[in-house]
C-alpha cells in the first residue's frame, strides 16, 4: 500500500527559476520580453479619470524606479500596491496596458515570492477572494492576458506564507481552466503545463485535479504524441508529482500510466524525459 511521502523530503531541489529557464523560450516569455519594452504612458489615464491620484502616484513611481528602488517602494507602501495593481486592471480597458500590468506583477512575484503576502493580507482585511481579479481574467479573448493571469494564480496560490489556499469554488474554476486548456493543445500549452508544475505541488490541488479529471487529460494529450519534448516533459513531471498522492499512485495501472510513458521512454532522446519517466516508474514498483 502507497504511503504518505513528504514534498519536502521527495521534492528535487528544482528551483522555480531554473523552471522558468527552461521555458524562457515559451511563447508567453517571448511576448512578456517585448511588452516589458512597451511602457504606458500613465498621464492621459490620470487626466480622463480612469484611475486616481494615489494609484497614478504609485505606479507612476514603482514603473519609473530601478528593482531596489522598487523593493523600496513595496516596503513602503504595501497597502497601496495591493490596491493600485487590482484598480488598474478592473478599470484599463486597452489590453496592451493590462498585459503591461500582468508583467509588473508577474516579475515583481517572481523577483520576491514572500511579495504574494502583500496581496493575501490586503485581501483577508478586506474579506474578498485573493485571485478574484486574476481569475476575472481567464474569461478573456487575448491569449496572453488570460495565460499570463493563470501564471500569477498559481503564484498567489502556492507562494502565500499564510498558506492560504484558493477555497473550493475558484480552485474548481481554475483548475477545470488549465484542464481545457491541455486539451486545447495551443501556442501556450508550455506555460499551461508551467502553472500545473506549481500548484500540482499541494495535496489538496492534486485532490482538486484529480476530481476535475485533470490525469486522463494529461494521458491523452501524451498519448497523442503531438507534443513536442519539453511539453512532455512538463507532462510528465505533472503525473509524477500526483503520485505523491497516495490514492493517485494506486490507480496508476488503471490509468494506463505505464504503458503510455513505456512508448515515450522507448523514443525519447532528451535526457530529462527519461530521467522523469523512471521517475514515475520507481513510484510504480512501491505500489
Amino acid at each position: 500500500m502507497a504511503k504518505s511521502v513528504s514534498m519536502k523530503e521527495m521534492l528535487p531541489s528544482l528551483p522555480d527559476e531554473k523552471i522558468d529557464m527552461l521555458a524562457a523560450t515559451s511563447v508567453l516569455q517571448q511576448q512578456a520580453t517585448e511588452i516589458r519594452n512597451q511602457r504606458p504612458n500613465w498621464q492621459p489615464y490620470l487626466q480622463s479619470q480612469m484611475i486616481s491620484q494615489d494609484d497614478f502616484d504609485f505606479i507612476n513611481a514603482y514603473d519609473n524606479a530601478d528593482s531596489a528602488g522598487r523593493s523600496k517602494i513595496l516596503a513602503e507602501n504595501r497597502t497601496q500596491a495591493a490596491k493600485t495593481f487590482p484598480s488598474l486592471l478592473e478599470h484599463v480597458s486597452k489590453d496592451q496596458t493590462i498585459q503591461y500590468i500582468l508583467v509588473l506583477i508577474d516579475d515583481m512575484l517572481q523577483e520576491d515570492r514572500s511579495r504574494v503576502e502583500i496581496f493575501a493580507e490586503y485581501c483577508a482585511k478586506k474579506r474578498e477572494p485573493v485571485c478574484g481579479q486574476f481569475l476575472n481574467l481567464l474569461n478573456g479573448s487575448d491569449g496572453f492576458i488570460v495565460n499570463m493571469s493563470a501564471r500569477i494564480i498559481a503564484k498567489i496560490a502556492c507562494w502565500n506564507p499564510s498558506a492560504n489556499l484558493l477555497d473550493s469554488s475558484d480552485l474548481h474554476f481554475y483548475l477545470n481552466w488549465l484542464n481545457e486548456q491541455l486539451k486545447l493543445n495551443g501556442e501556450y500549452m508550455q506555460s499551461v503545463g508551467r502553472c500545473l508544475q506549481v500548484v500540482l505541488r499541494h495535496d489538496e490541488y492534486r485532490l482538486a485535479f484529480i476530481k476535475v479529471e485533470g490525469p486522463s487529460t494529461l494521458l491523452k494529450v501524451l498519448a497523442s504524441r503531438q507534443v513536442n519534448f519539453q511539453i512532455q516533459y512538463q507532462l510528465i513531471f505533472c503525473l509524477w508529482l500526483l503520485t505523491f498522492n497516495p490514492k493517485f499512485a494506486q490507480k496508476m495501472n488503471k490509468l494506463g500510466v505505464i504503458p503510455i510513458l513505456a512508448d515515450i521512454l522507448s523514443d525519447s532522446v532528451k535526457e530529462k524525459v527519461t530521467r522523469i519517466i523512471l521517475a514515475v516508474f520507481r513510484v510504480s514498483r512501491k505500489v
